[in-house]
C-alpha cells in the first residue's frame, strides 16, 4: 500500500476541479487529467493510448469502479505507465459524453455509465464498454487483463486500430446528424408518433417497457394527459393512470422522503437505482401536478407535494436559490442504498404493535427483504389501506392514521442514518426543467412555495449564468461563478422556463429574455444546410476532432430533446408576441425530423408535444390593465387558475397594449382569449372569462 499512500499524500490534477464528482478522485493513485488539450497534448508527445472514464457523483457503478479499480495500486501503475488516463463528469460535460456514448453503442452495441472508453492520442475511440471489473469475472474481461492486451494490441496493431478509430468517427458522426430528408410535420405525422407510443405502453405495470429495467418517460406521461384532455379517449387516460399510479406506489418513489429516484431494476417499480435527479423529479412534479388538475385524485397530489418537500429539504440552495444538481444512491463502500432501505428489524424498530401490523402489510415487508442478496426492503406499497383494513377487521380510518403515524415515525429513524451527499454544482438545464416544474406545480397546486423557489432560482441564474452575448452558460460554481458556454439545452429549456415565468408572473423581463435567448439559438445553433438545431454552437473552441463533430437529435434521452423544446418555445414565443418569424422556424425545425421522430415511439414524445402545439397552437389571455387594479388582478387571477394545457397569459398597461387589442373605452381591465387567428369576445367578467378559457377554440 505504500504507492498508494504516497498519492494520498499528493494528491493528483483534479484537486482542481470545478466538479463535485472529479474531486472525489483527487486521492486517487491513477494520475488523472481533465479533457483538456494538456491531456490530449501528453498523449501524443509521448505516444500512448488514452483511457477515458465518464462518470457522474450519482452514479452507483461509477463509485464501485472508482473503489475496485481506480483506488486499486496495480491497475493505477498500468494506467500510469501505458496510458493518458482522463476523467469527466457526464453533467458537466454532456457534450463530451453524448459523442463517446454514441461511439461505444458502435462498438459495444450498449452505453450507461461508467463509460469506459479506450482512445487514440487524437481521441478517436477504437475500444470501450460501460463498467470492467478489476479482475475476469463471470464471463467478463477485467481491467488486470484488458489493459496490458491494450498495451500490447497499440504497440503492434497501430495502424489496425487507427483504421477501426476512424471508422467509428466516421459512423459515430453520421448517427449523431439526423441525415434523412425533411419531411411534412402535419397531423398525420402526429398520429403516426401517438400510435407508436400507445403500441409501446405496457397495460399491466405502466411505462414503455415491458422487461427491467423501467424508466419513468415524464414527456410520454404529459403527452397521454394532453391527448386525453383533447380526445377523450380511454387508452391516453390509461397511460397516464397506470403508470403514475405505479410508479406512485412502488420503490422508485421514496415513500418517507419523497421524490423519485432514477428508474427500476426490476418490470413492477419496486427495486430502483436510488440516485436522486433533480431534472428527473422536476419534469415528474409537473407530470403529478397536471395529472392531479385532471383527475383530482388525492394521490397524485400528495406525490407533487412529496416531490416539492424533498427539493426543499435536499436539492435547494436556501441562500443564494437554485437546484442543486442530484443526490447520491448510497453513502460507503459497499452500501447501494442502505440509507433507504430496512431490514425487518430496523423497520419494526420505531413502531407500536398497531402501527407494525398495518405498516408491515402495507409496505410488504419480510424477513427476507425484496432487495437481492441483502435481505432489506424497499418500502413499496404491497397493500392499500381499505384491504389492510378489512384484513385485520378495523376501520379504514383507523389505518390511515396508523400509516401516517408510523411513517413519521421511520422518518425520524431515517434521519438518524448517514445520508447520501448531494453533488451540489449548479447546471442550468437542470435548474430550467426544475423550474418549470415548480411553476407549474405552484400554480395547479395553489402553492405559493414553489412559486416562489421557481421566481428566486430564476432570477439567481439570470444574474449569475447569463449574459447578453452568449445567453446562458451551462455551469454555475460556488465561488467561482458562471463557467462553461452554455449548450442547445441550457438555451432553450431556459427560454421555456422564461415563458412559463412570464405567464405565472407578469414581469416583462422573463419575456423579453426568452425571445433573446431564441434569437441567439437561432443565430448560432441553428443548421443553415438542413434545418434544426445542433447541441452545440459549430466551429466552438474544442479539444478533439471527435468532440468538433456535430450533433443534432429528436430522441429524449432521458431529458427532453433540444430540437423538440426549441420548437415548443419558438411557437410559445409566436403565440404571445405574434411575429411569424418564430412560428416558421418552429415548423422548419419540426419539419427536419418528421419523417423519423415516430421511429423512437414514446423516446420522441418531447417532439409530439411540439408538433401538437404547432398544429393546434397554445391559448393565450391577453389582460390590458393597470397592475394595481383589482379588476385586473381577479382577470389574471382567473386565467392562472382555470385549467387548459399550455394556455399562457400576457399582462399589458393600457399604454402599452399590442394591436390589435384596443383597451376598453371605461378604463375598465379586459381580457382577450385567442388561439392562432381568432379571439372570442373580449371580457371583463371573471366567470365569462372562466369558460372561455375552458372551452374556446
Amino acid at each position: 500500500m505504500a504507492l498508494y499512500e504516497e498519492f494520498e499524500r499528493r494528491p493528483n490534477r483534479l484537486i482542481a476541479a470545478n466538479s463535485a464528482y472529479l474531486r472525489m478522485a483527487a486521492y486517487q493513485p491513477v494520475g488523472w487529467f481533465e479533457y483538456g488539450p494538456e491531456a490530449f497534448d501528453e498523449a501524443r508527445r509521448q505516444n500512448k493510448p488514452v483511457l477515458l472514464d465518464i462518470g457522474a457523483a450519482w452514479c452507483h457503478w461509477c463509485h464501485v469502479i472508482d473503489r475496485e479499480s481506480y483506488e486499486d495500486p496495480a491497475i493505477a501503475t498500468l494506467l500510469n505507465e501505458h496510458f493518458i488516463p482522463i476523467k469527466v463528469d457526464r453533467d458537466e460535460r454532456p457534450d463530451i459524453d453524448a459523442r463517446y456514448q454514441s461511439a461505444i453503442q458502435l462498438l459495444a452495441g450498449q452505453g450507461g455509465w461508467p463509460l469506459t472508453v479506450f482512445l487514440t492520442p487524437d481521441g478517436e475511440p477504437f475500444y470501450g464498454g460501460t463498467y470492467f471489473p478489476p479482475e475476469d469475472r463471470n464471463g467478463q474481461v477485467g481491467l488486470r487483463t484488458l489493459l496490458p492486451r491494450l498495451v500490447a494490441a497499440y504497440r503492434r496493431h497501430r495502424d489496425d486500430l487507427q483504421q477501426v478509430a476512424r471508422t467509428v468517427t466516421e459512423r459515430t458522426g453520421q448517427a449523431n446528424v439526423e441525415s434523412v430528408e425533411p419531411g411534412d410535420a402535419n397531423e398525420e405525422t402526429f398520429q403516426h408518433l401517438t400510435h407508436g407510443v400507445l403500441q409501446r405502453f405496457n397495460l399491466e405495470e405502466g411505462g414503455f417497457e415491458h422487461t427491467a429495467p423501467k424508466f419513468p418517460h415524464p414527456l410520454a406521461i404529459d403527452l397521454a394527459l394532453l391527448q386525453h384532455f383533447h380526445t377523450g379517449e380511454e387508452p391516453w387516460r390509461a397511460v397516464f393512470l397506470t403508470t403514475l399510479k405505479g410508479m406512485a406506489y412502488g420503490g422508485i418513489y421514496d415513500q418517507l422522503g419523497g421524490g423519485f429516484h432514477r428508474y427500476a431494476a426490476d418490470e413492477h417499480w419496486s427495486i430502483p437505482h436510488f440516485e436522486k435527479l433533480g431534472a428527473l423529479n422536476g419534469l415528474l412534479l409537473a407530470n403529478y401536478a397536471r395529472a392531479y388538475r385532471v383527475t383530482e385524485f388525492p394521490l397524485f397530489r400528495e406525490i407533487a407535494e412529496g416531490i416539492l418537500a424533498f427539493l426543499l429539504r435536499e436539492l435547494t440552495d436556501a441562500e443564494h436559490a437554485g437546484f442543486y444538481n442530484a443526490q447520491d444512491a448510497g453513502v460507503g463502500e459497499h452500501d447501494d442504498g442502505n440509507y433507504w432501505t430496512w431490514s425487518q428489524e430496523e423497520f419494526l424498530a420505531p413502531l407500536n404493535q398497531q402501527e407494525a401490523e398495518v405498516l408491515t402489510r402495507y409496505y410488504g415487508v419480510t424477513p427476507e427483504g425484496n432487495m437481492p442478496d441483502s435481505r432489506r426492503n424497499v418500502l413499496r406499497v404491497a397493500a392499500l389501506p381499505a384491504q389492510i383494513a378489512a384484513t385485520l377487521n378495523i376501520a379504514p380510518a383507523d389505518v390511515e392514521t396508523l400509516i401516517a403515524s408510523g411513517k413519521r415515525k421511520l422518518w425520524q429513524a431515517r434521519l438518524h442514518r448517514k445520508a447520501p451527499a448531494v453533488d451540489t454544482n449548479y447546471y442550468v438545464s437542470g435548474n430550467a426543467l426544475l423550474i418549470s416544474g415548480c411553476l407549474e406545480a405552484g400554480t395547479l397546486l395553489s402553492n405559493a412555495d414553489a412559486t416562489d423557489l421557481a421566481v428566486r432560482a430564476t432570477d439567481r441564474l439570470l444574474r449569475d449564468a447569463y449574459d447578453d452575448d452568449h445567453g446562458m452558460y451551462h455551469m454555475l460554481t460556488k465561488g467561482v461563478g458562471a463557467r462553461l458556454p452554455g449548450l442547445l439545452d441550457d438555451q432553450v429549456y431556459m427560454a421555456n422556463a422564461l415563458l412559463d415565468a412570464y405567464t405565472a408572473g407578469g414581469n416583462r423581463r422573463y419575456l423579453d429574455t426568452a425571445r433573446h435567448l431564441l434569437d441567439l439559438c437561432l443565430q448560432h445553433f441553428w443548421d443553415n444546410e438542413q434545418g434544426g438545431f445542433f447541441d452545440a454552437q459549430p466551429g466552438r473552441d474544442v479539444v478533439t476532432d471527435f468532440l468538433r463533430q456535430p450533433r443534432k437529435t429528436i430522441e429524449d434521452l432521458p431529458v427532453p430533446a433540444g430540437n423538440a423544446i426549441a420548437a415548443l418555445a419558438l411557437d410559445r414565443l409566436w403565440a404571445l408576441t405574434g411575429e411569424e418569424c418564430y412560428h416558421d422556424m418552429a415548423g422548419k425545425t419540426l419539419a427536419t425530423f418528421a419523417n423519423h421522430a415516430a421511429h423512437y415511439g414514446p423516446f420522441a414524445a418531447g417532439y409530439g408535444l411540439a408538433l401538437f402545439y404547432h398544429l393546434h397552437p397554445p391559448l393565450v389571455v391577453t389582460i390590458i390593465g393597470h397592475a394595481d387594479d383589482e379588476q385586473t388582478h381577479q382577470l389574471r387571477q382567473t386565467a392562472l387558475d382555470t385549467y387548459r394545457p399550455g394556455r399562457l397569459i400576457a399582462l399589458y398597461t393600457p399604454n402599452e397594449q399590442p394591436l390589435p387589442y384596443p383597451p376598453d373605452d371605461h378604463g375598465a381591465a379586459i381580457a382577450y382569449v385567442c388561439a392562432a387567428y381568432s379571439c372570442a369576445e373580449p371580457t371583463s367578467d371573471v366567470d365569462t372569462l372562466r369558460r372561455t378559457i375552458e372551452k374556446f377554440g
